[in-house]
């Protein structure tokens, strides 16, 4: 079998690859001799749009793990590099990350668009790698965000250590090349907890989080001011409230046709929409933009760190660093303690939720860096989130449906 058939066949079992809805077309459009490894970008040309997989290999006598065995050659096993020590550590190193006292490196299980690999030094780990699997020309907003909070000494967010880049043929630009980013690397914290898991076992116990809550509505504010001295901010003109009304129907109308119980409160849901496009809207800036509890770390004694500044992921690369309205960070977390409540099914979910929510907004109001609140537009934004929840529900969980609806219901009460 041909090299490019046994790379395509291991690539589509792969929990990263994003075209599991249509029988792939693959080829390899680059190799790239890195330090114990090649570098291939492979891409697949059957979906709506061509897709480009970063998908490092190399050869090995004996094979770490079945999994990663892509096929095996005279010369050894043709394998995933993120397992390789070398392939990792090299990358590490291109990074500008200094590697003295490195000793190992082992891949993370269970993450689905990435790859993220953890290095220890002396025996601790200390490091944190996100290899990206899916590359876009112009650098990817993860690393622009995370590298402007750290610059700025932002406590909320990890430490970042550098981030490498790549480029590739591109017959589409006027130069021939695309550039991207490949990975970047920040301190790895210890013990940490991803938030959606403490949140859920908190209200699955109906024990108090508002405490953690207002924590992470302080968090959240401090992020958005730092981003919006950072970086570019604009006014919420005309077009750019048109556009966003726009949008905010345009999903109303897929859900309504989709969910019964959506269209039966699509005029309320638009009378809704049509006050907050005539409410004075806040500056526009950089915002996480897919914010929800398991995009925050709880960190043992340390408070919050919020990470996975890629953006919503059904936006393209180049929308995700337009500026965009910091309430709709605050109505997806207000979403995502809905949620919290409602799979944990613990004594007084409704209320659970209720006071988590109410905390997070009062503490973001008040910290600094935050953006005003418009109660009409927040109400809006949530109105927009659940409705977007109802379609994805709907068509993939509709056991779930009942969430997204109660909170559809309960912002409009």
């Amino acid at each position: 079998m041909r090299f490019t058939d046994d790379l395509g066949a291991w690539v589509a079992q792969q929990r990263w690859y994003a075209g599991k809805s249509h029988a792939p077309r693959f080829r390899v459009l680059d190799a790239q001799p890195v330090p114990g490894a090649t570098r291939y970008l492979l891409m697949d040309d059957a979906g709506t749009l061509p897709a480009l997989y970063h998908v490092p290999l190399a050869v090995v006598e004996e094979p770490v793990e079945p999994d990663a065995v892509v096929r095996r050659d005279a010369d050894g096993y043709l394998i995933d590099a993120t397992r390789h020590p070398a392939f990792a550590i090299g990358m590490l190193a291109e990074m500008g990350v200094d590697v003295s006292g490195v000793t190992g490196s082992r891949p993370l299980t269970g993450e689905q668009s990435n790859t993220s690999i953890v290095f220890d030094q002396s025996g601790e780990p200390t490091i944190i790698l996100k290899l990206f699997r899916t590359l876009h020309h112009g650098e990817n907003p993860d690393v622009t965000v995370q590298r402007v909070l750290s610059n700025a000494g932002s406590p909320y967010v990890p430490r970042f250590l550098g981030s490498l880049d790549a480029e590739w043929p591109d017959v589409g630009r006027e130069a021939g090349v695309a550039r991207g980013t490949l990975g970047f690397a920040q301190e790895f914290l210890p013990g940490v907890r991803d938030g959606w898991a403490v949140a859920l076992e908190a209200a699955r116990e109906g024990r108090d989080f508002t405490g953690a809550a207002r924590d992470l509505g302080t968090a959240v504010a401090g992020v958005h001011g730092a981003l919006g001295a950072a970086l570019e901010t604009a006014d919420a003109g005309p077009d750019e409230v048109t556009a966003t009304g726009t949008a905010w129907r345009r999903r109303l109308r897929i859900a309504a046709a989709e969910v019964p119980a959506v269209a039966e409160r699509l005029p309320a849901i638009d009378a809704v929409y049509r006050a907050a496009l005539e409410r004075p809207w806040p500056r526009l800036q950089r915002i996480h933009g897919d914010l929800h509890l398991g995009q925050v770390l709880a960190v043992p004694d340390g408070g919050w760190r919020i990470v996975d500044f890629e953006g919503e992921p059904l936006r393209p690369m180049k929308e995700r660093a337009i500026p965009d309205l910091p309430p709709r960070d605050v109505a997806g977390m207000l979403r995502s303690f809905d949620y919290a409540s409602a799979v944990a099914d613990g004594p007084d979910a409704s209320g659970w939720a209720a006071a988590c929510q109410a905390a997070f907004v009062d503490a973001y109001a008040g910290a600094t860096g935050s953006v005003e609140l418009d109660p009409v537009l927040l109400q809006a934004l949530v109105l927009d989130k659940a409705v977007y929840e109802s379609i994805y529900e709907a068509r993939n969980r509709p056991d779930w449906l009942p969430v997204p609806l109660a909170g559809v219901d309960a912002a409009l009460a």
